[in-house]
């Protein structure tokens, strides 16, 4: 009686319907690009989702939780290829991201900073469980520059990439892109980045 109870306590459920969970992310995301953040509600996420209260609750604790990740949801993972030198890949990844980082995309990054100075929880969230990952690639390169001896083996890897992403962040979301050419702005970023790598460099 035992084991037979045993084996049902110890049964696999249902797999997680991730169309569902698609359904939503996609709701939750056109109502963040329509509305104000406040207005994004769990009531709005679930008339326009049709999915049902309790079945969100199930896959996300908290409206947080489900924001942070429908924010997530649109951006890419990060990939970086060697491409010779540590700060020539790391320029290369990140030129395409910010090339990505437009449009709709773009619209979501700022609106997740902005939601991040509101709302403290939802900033550790999105930090915790997105936005830290992200950086995982972009650590693992410059350990590589530090094995390579590219980079001073003393550098603060967390410290450099806070350097290099500010840099990003401020040119996309605080400076304002319309009042001078794209290219003028990128070539400051990556002339920005290199400032970085030769304070690091190994000398």
């Amino acid at each position: 009686m035992t084991d037979t109870l045993d084996s049902v306590v110890r049964a696999p459920g249902r797999p997680r319907d991730t169309s569902l969970e698609a359904q939503v992310l996609e709701a939750t995301v056109d109502l963040l690009l329509e509305r104000d953040t406040r207005e994004v509600t769990m009531t709005a996420i679930t008339e326009r989702s049709g999915v049902s209260r309790a079945a969100i609750y199930r896959r996300w604790a908290s409206r947080e939780e489900l924001i942070a990740a429908a924010l997530d949801s649109v951006r890419s993972g990060v990939e970086l290829t060697p491409s010779g030198s540590c700060v020539d890949t790391i320029l290369d990844s990140y030129e395409q991201a910010s090339i990505a980082v437009d449009g709709r995309v773009g619209t979501l990054v700022k609106k997740r900073v902005a939601l991040g100075l509101e709302n403290e929880k939802l900033r550790a969230l999105s930090w915790e469980r997105h936005v830290s990952r992200r950086r995982e690639p972009v650590a693992a390169e410059i350990r590589r520059g530090i094995a390579t001896g590219e980079i001073r083996p003393d550098v603060d890897v967390e410290a450099m990439i806070d350097l290099i992403n500010g840099m990003y962040y401020y040119q996309l979301v605080v400076r304002a892109s319309s009042t001078e050419d794209p290219d003028a702005g990128r070539e400051r970023v990556r002339n920005a980045v290199r400032l970085v790598f030769e304070g690091a460099a190994a000398r």
